[in-house]
């Protein structure tokens, strides 16, 4: 019968976890422990399989991707398999194996990514939440995809999402309107938190001031949507919103149509993520291309750097680019301006 971990540990007077560590030459176990564990493990012929002989000759190449809690809601936005395709393929040609770790009811992501890294069965981690970033160092190098909240000190690769709040709603003012919303804030999200920065900054310039009322949730345009209704309902409503991602604008262009609102005539919508749904649309949508191929690529690539020990910067900035179609009309070049 072959030796499994827990028998490596019995034999080593060690815990499971501090064998698993060994094996990964993780910095957390004193370097006489590991030699101690890795003798433990030849002796005892501990490889049940080719990522197991990996890890003892400390070889692994298999990177672990953390998506967040909820990975069947997250892959129907194209954002995410995206990512994937810039991360695969950047691993496919250095030769290295992706994991999809994912949470579950039961389990947050950040629980899976310490089983992961506890299992000794990855080289890194790359997060594709910044929420998840572990609060204390990490066993293996760990790549963010997102700007994690100050005292992680992750690596990571983001956009400026503040530039690109602000970008979005000086487009909007650019375009004559004076009564803007914004869709899709959340404030555990730190990529929200941001644009949200942002889009006030830009309202703040032009003398207007962010109104609460306007700030809606990311699912304000589903079930319950008596706030939403109360706002566009009267006179007085926003001319345009700043939608958090193409998939929000959508559905907020199917309730306001159901209000009996236009898009762009009545309600102009602004969003993020170029997705192809947002370009086919009707009216398509004048969306910012945050590049996520890229976002995962530049991630892959940063996570491979640090494995081989080249030098490798803390952050990588993205570019943005806004893309104008025709969900944003115009109001200075009309008569009956809403502003």
């Amino acid at each position: 019968m072959k030796a499994t971990i827990k028998d490596v540990a019995k034999a080593a007077g060690v815990s499971p976890s501090t064998v698993s560590r060994a094996l990964h030459n993780s910095e957390r176990i004193s370097p006489a422990m590991r030699r101690h564990v890795q003798q433990v493990a030849r002796e005892l012929d501990f490889h049940p399989n080719q990522v197991a002989r990996s890890l003892v000759r400390g070889e692994s190449r298999i990177i672990g991707i953390v998506f967040p809690d909820d990975a069947g809601m997250n892959l129907g936005n194209p954002f995410y398999p995206a990512v994937l395709q810039g991360l695969g393929h950047v691993a496919g040609e250095e030769r290295y194996q992706m994991l999809l770790i994912t949470g579950s009811p039961q389990r947050t992501a950040a629980d899976a990514a310490r089983s992961a890294m506890d299992s000794g069965y990855v080289s890194g981690l790359i997060l594709l939440a910044a929420e998840d970033a572990p609060p204390l160092e990490a066993d293996v190098p760990v790549v963010v995809i997102g700007h994690p909240a100050d005292g992680h000190g992750c690596r990571y690769v983001d956009n400026d999402n503040v530039q690109a709040g602000y970008e979005a709603a000086r487009h909007l003012l650019e375009n004559g309107h004076r009564r803007i919303g914004l869709l899709g804030y959340d404030g555990r999200y730190v990529f929200t938190a941001d644009r949200r920065r942002g889009f006030d900054r830009a309202l703040e310039q032009a003398g207007l001031t962010p109104r609460p009322e306007w700030l809606f949730s990311p699912g304000a345009c589903r079930g319950g949507r008596e706030r939403l209704n109360a706002v566009f309902g009267g006179p007085e409503h926003p001319t345009a919103m700043v939608c958090m991602d193409d998939l929000m604008a959508i559905e907020l262009s199917r309730a306001l149509e159901e209000l009996g609102l236009r898009v762009p005539q009545e309600v102009s919508l602004i969003s993020f993520n170029n997705t192809e749904t947002g370009r086919y649309h009707q009216p398509a949508l004048t969306t910012f291309d945050v590049q996520p191929y890229q976002l995962g690529a530049n991630a892959m690539r940063l996570m491979l750097d640090v494995l081989r020990g080249a030098e490798a910067p803390l952050s990588i900035d993205v570019p943005f680019t806004l893309i104008s179609r025709a969900s944003v009309a115009n109001l200075c070049t009309r008569s009956d301006e809403h502003a």
